[in-house]
């Protein structure tokens, strides 16, 4: 067997005997692999040279690779996992370690002071007393995510691993739902996203396989309410929770023994310190009574502090007395204007820094607030503003300078809750009407575009791809070089996509708010993000109905139905599949008309009526062919050789199977070809040729590698089994079956259960 080994070259000469500085890691996720790879290494009792001996991998790679020095190559992570009966765990944290680095901690405030009691109390909770969950409790702008990533940072190197997630409690839009802060925290792991389950319960399930043997942090920044945290709680032996809220969590003290540490405004010496080290020592002594005004203006919050003194910072040659003599009176206007909130002086911190901001840069501030996702690139930014790329990263460097924007990794940027409700509430003012349309329709056009541009570059062979023209005036398209490129933005974005949908149907752009989710569909098919397929397609059925659109409802509705088809509610999926087809027959035969007849075949299928499924699917199949949609017919072929299979009859279900795979392969769609051949090699089991189920297995495994489907690639191997098990060949069908469990595990229950049954039954 091959021992893989380091080519990493010799050491320098003269280096010999020099102390050198230990290498960083390459990425935060090959350090999770390293970590991962060693406490298995050691649990089993294996020095690096017996590990060497078991895996065939040099001993010099491996501590490198436990070291986070070196990504893992997939022919190593598999030589380990088997090694030390890793079932497939250092697999998936090995691609992750080779794919592009996830978000992980934010770092801490420039700008900290104060607050040695709470982290004195927070030492003691997590070291001391080993709590398993600590909330920091506090009134909105207090300071809780500063103190907790002050900690969280200062602590970090007590954990294996420390998770990050902002639930959004209190941000515009909807807070985070339990799968997506999984979502969230397995990326953080460093899980690829299409290896993400579908399934919350198997997102869970997925963490706490991760985590377990690793003293691990979690950070729940913005928690809503209890029920928001508690069905994402790992659990695990060794797993410290740190979330923070405005609320007390009273429910997750009961359930799950959570402990409080309450956090108040700054001492009023705190505050004056924390300005202090914002505009600096000498002009804060020169005028302590300034100082001492604007920071009891600023209700001695740290973020009204910090905003106030960036406006005193970036305005020298004022005093600070004049400075926070114009605070206090834009506090008065506020009064005036009969704000409701509880500190006014926050209000007025925000307002007088914007409305000393330059006009292209309070622009874009109060622009931002229309975006309704939970954080937004450089892209959305310059969509909004209409502005090219580079001058759009200008602003908002300048928004990040101010302390009115925050930057999240090297791609993304955010809002303090506060700060988005008060950049919306300037955004909607009347007399931004106008401006605030014309954003609005960039941005949305934005998505649009580069939605399309992704399915284009996720799916090419494809024939149902649109060309949406020219992009708007002040809209730059997104670009996508690979599969990975497309799918990883897609992955990325879906926590906006529903948002940015109800925001094209609330400004009556009705036919964005629904082509929006159905581009995307494509994506769905393969990532299975099943709340954002659902519920973004709800919004564009409203959308549709609202335009008046019967095309846009028709697909609304069918692309709905599939994903309610596949999570099993199949009542729900033939009512809307029926009344697309309706809407289809009143429009006039297109394509929408013959997905509408296969989506009814496939439920009568499963409902194993498949004289039913039959006529469905040779309906779907007239349809599409008079109209020449080519992609459209060969699906419906390969449904219809699926239920004459299950009919009885071999020769009409390899032919319909055969015509769909000739159909595909003359386009090279790779997902097309896997998507046949697997009901072929099943047809010619079920038949008795089993050398040729085996060969279209084969095919259809190299075909689904090709366009990255790990669903399919466990459904042909599950196939493959099958054959293997009717030759007599025990043994290798189960391996194969367990090699498709470890692919399908952790995203697809009822699959796994399938080939649980499998393995059970052949014992």
């Amino acid at each position: 067997m091959l021992l893989v080994t380091e080519n990493s070259g010799s050491a320098r000469s003269g280096e010999t005997g020099k102390a050198r500085a230990e290498p960083r890691p390459v990425s935060t996720a090959a350090s999770t692999f390293g970590r991962a790879l060693r406490q298995r290494r050691q649990a089993r009792g294996l020095a690096l040279r017996e590990l060497q001996k078991l895996a065939y991998v040099d001993k010099s790679l491996i501590s490198r690779v436990e070291r986070g020095l070196t990504p893992p190559s997939a022919e190593f992570a598999e030589a380990c996992d088997r090694a030390l009966g890793a079932d497939g765990t250092l697999i998936v944290l090995a691609e992750a370690a080779r794919a592009e680095p996830y978000v992980h901690l934010p770092p801490p405030p420039d700008h900290f002071v104060g607050r040695e009691d709470q982290l004195a109390l927070l030492d003691e909770k997590v070291f001391t007393e080993t709590a398993k969950v600590v909330f920091v409790a506090g009134p909105p702008g207090v300071g809780k995510t500063a103190l907790v990533l002050n900690w969280a940072n200062r602590r970090q190197e007590e954990f294996d691993c420390v998770l990050w997630s902002d639930l959004r409690g209190y941000a515009a839009g909807s807070p985070a739902q339990p799968a997506d802060i999984l979502d969230d925290l397995l990326r953080c792991v460093g899980v690829r996203p299409d290896r993400v389950p579908a399934e919350e319960h198997m997102r869970l399930a997925l963490l706490r396989g991760l985590l377990r043997g690793q003293r691990t942090l979690v950070v729940l920044d913005n928690a809503l309410d209890s029920p928001q945290v508690r069905p994402v709680l790992p659990g695990t032996p060794d797993t410290t929770v740190l979330i923070t809220s405005r609320r007390r969590l009273s429910g997750l003290v009961v359930g799950s023994g959570a402990v409080q540490v309450s956090l108040e405004p700054l001492r009023e010496l705190e505050a004056t310190r924390l300005m202090a080290d914002l505009i600096g020592d000498e002009r804060a002594a020169g005028d302590p009574e300034g100082v001492g005004r604007l920071v009891r203006l600023c209700a001695a919050l740290p973020l009204a502090v910090n905003i106030a003194a960036e406006r005193v910072a970036t305005h020298p040659h004022q005093s600070v007395g004049d400075l926070a003599r114009e605070l206090v009176a834009e506090g008065r206007r506020l009064e005036l204007l009969a704000v409701d909130d509880d500190t006014v002086g926050v209000r007025a911190a925000f307002s007088w820094s914007y409305r000393a901001l330059e006009a292209d840069t309070a622009r874009m501030f109060r622009l931002l607030g229309l975006h309704p996702g939970p954080r937004f690139t450089a892209g959305a930014a310059a969509a909004l503003a209409g502005l090219p790329g580079h001058d759009a990263r200008q602003l908002l460097d300048r928004l990040v300078q101010a302390h009115l924007v925050q930057q999240v990794g090297a791609e993304y940027y955010r809002f303090h809750d506060l700060l988005r409700v008060y950049a919306a509430e300037e955004a909607n003012a009347e007399r931004w009407r106008d401006e605030r349309q014309a954003a609005v329709s960039r941005l949305t056009h934005w998505y649009l575009y580069a939605a399309n541009a992704a399915s284009w570059t996720l799916t090419p062979a494809r024939d149902h791809h649109i060309d949406l023209g020219p992009a708007p005036d002040g809209v730059e398209p997104l670009r996508f070089a690979t599969f990975d490129e497309a799918y990883i933005w897609c992955a990325s974005e879906m926590p906006s996509i529903t948002g940015v949908a109800r925001l094209a149907l609330d400004h009556g752009l009705y036919e964005v708010g629904w082509r929006l989710p159905v581009e995307l569909f494509d994506y769905h098919l393969l990532g299975r993000p099943w709340q954002t397929w659902i519920s973004s397609h709800e919004v564009a059925i409203e959308s549709a109905k609202a335009g008046s659109d019967l095309g846009g409802l028709a697909w609304s509705a069918i692309n709905l139905a599939e994903a309610h088809r596949r999570r099993g509610d199949l009542d729900r999926a033939r009512d809307l599949f029926g009344q697309a087809v309706e809407i289809s027959e009143e429009i006039g035969e297109n394509p929408s008309l013959g997905w509408a007849l296969v989506g009814l075949g496939n439920i009568a299928h499963e409902r194993e009526d498949y004289a039913e499924a039959v006529r469905l699917a040779e309906q779907s199949v007239e349809v599409n062919a008079r109209i020449g949609y080519q992609l459209g017919e060969a699906t419906a072929r390969v449904h219809l050789g699926r239920a004459y299979r299950d009919l009885g009859e071999r020769d009409l279900a390899l032919d319909h199977g055969l015509r769909a795979f000739d159909a595909y392969a003359k386009d090279a769609d790779q997902h097309g070809m896997g998507f046949a051949l697997v009901p072929l090699a099943r047809t010619c089991r079920r038949f008795g040729d089993l050398d040729q189920a085996l060969g279209y297995c084969e095919q259809a495994l190299t075909a689904y590698r090709n366009c990255g489907d790990v669903w399919g690639q466990a459904d042909a191997l599950d196939e493959r089994g099958c054959a293997l098990a009717a030759q007599g060949h025990t043994d290798e069908a189960m391996a194969v079956w367990r090699d498709a469990l470890q692919l399908v595990m952790d995203l697809d229950d009822r699959k796994a259960n399938v080939l649980r049954g499998r393995l059970e039954g052949a014992v």
